[in-house]
């Protein structure tokens, strides 16, 4: 019976991942239980601070054009280089890591040289030894975020603003609360989001509250291929990974997978050095989550968007 509740608690959780708004009664009718189970399950991690339902922005809305990802070495005390990457806007992802490098980062920037200025700001935090820097060529598949559309001629106007505003504190916001919000009537607020959601302006998203876990979340992969692109991406996207780029450099890709337990992402690591067209794999244990923010907090950014 235990083993039941966890896979229905796991499965609306993931559900949720995908589209922080399904609705109740449809995830109730697929797994079989009732609605009020559901809303147990949701209200429950949001209390316990297990994940939050927040309003994930397009890079294109933001006009973020690059994207690359970090791996600090620190010399010294690491605190000091932690909270310095954390607070700097331009970090979307933050992690501490077992490995040779004990932080690592991504970095979402606009167009040049922007992106050379971040990592000289970065190079220049007292306690950063050296940094390797992985560019992504493109992005496959991000679970927390909307992907580039190149929808970069979007417009948004202030009830749209209004909108994804509400959507930042809570993501699952009634249409009526939204049309307050925003001026406008419930009917008028679901058109603005379904608008915002069709282009792929945004996504509603359960964003999983990593920072106190105390099993390792996620691990983070670099692979080298000899295999073409395609037929790749095809094998690993089938590997389930909740983060997936193209990469110039070190990596030809790189990737996250999360797991419910360490043994299951023991399995993904093996499935990749077991490919026989991967020639190599580097993998890191991302043991706390730091900052996990897919735009929710640009809302600077927002507003100057045309």
């Amino acid at each position: 019976m235990a083993d039941a509740v966890e896979d229905t608690r796991r499965s609306v959780l993931r559900a949720l991942q995908e589209d922080g708004r399904a609705s109740f009664s449809r995830l109730a009718s697929e797994l079989g239980v009732t609605r009020r189970l559901v809303t147990q399950i949701v209200n429950q991690a949001v209390e316990r601070n297990e994940l939050r339902l927040t309003v994930s922005i397009s890079p294109d809305l933001l006009g973020l054009q690059r994207f690359a990802y970090l791996q600090v070495a620190v010399e010294g005390a690491v605190e000091p280089v932690r909270r310095a990457l954390v607070q700097l806007p331009e970090t979307s992802f933050v992690a501490d890591v077992a490995g040779a490098f004990p932080i690592d980062a991504e970095i979402r920037v606009g167009a040049d040289p922007h992106l050379s200025d971040v990592l000289t700001q970065v190079q220049a935090i007292p306690g950063v030894r050296s940094l390797r820097t992985h560019l992504y060529e493109s992005i496959e598949v991000n679970r927390y975020s909307p992907l580039r559309t190149g929808h970069t001629d979007f417009s948004v106007d202030a009830a749209d603003r209004a909108v994804i505003a509400h959507l930042q504190r809570d993501g699952r916001a009634s249409y009526r609360e939204l049309g307050d919000a925003a001026g406008l009537s419930a009917g008028g607020a679901r058109l603005r989001f379904e608008r915002l959601k069709r282009a792929g302006a945004v996504k509603v998203v359960a964003i999983p509250v990593r920072d106190h876990q105390r099993e390792t979340p996620s691990v983070g992969v670099g692979i080298r291929s000899s295999a073409a692109t395609g037929d790749m991406l095809s094998f690993l996207r089938a590997l389930e990974p909740e983060f997936l780029a193209t990469a110039i450099g070190t990596f030809n890709y790189i990737a996250t997978f999360s797991r419910e337990s360490a043994q299951e992402l023991i399995g993904v690591t093996d499935s990749l050095h077991e490919a026989p067209s991967i020639t190599a794999v580097e993998s890191w244990a991302n043991l706390r989550v730091l900052k996990e923010q897919y735009g929710e907090g640009d809302r600077l950014a927002v507003t100057g968007a045309r």
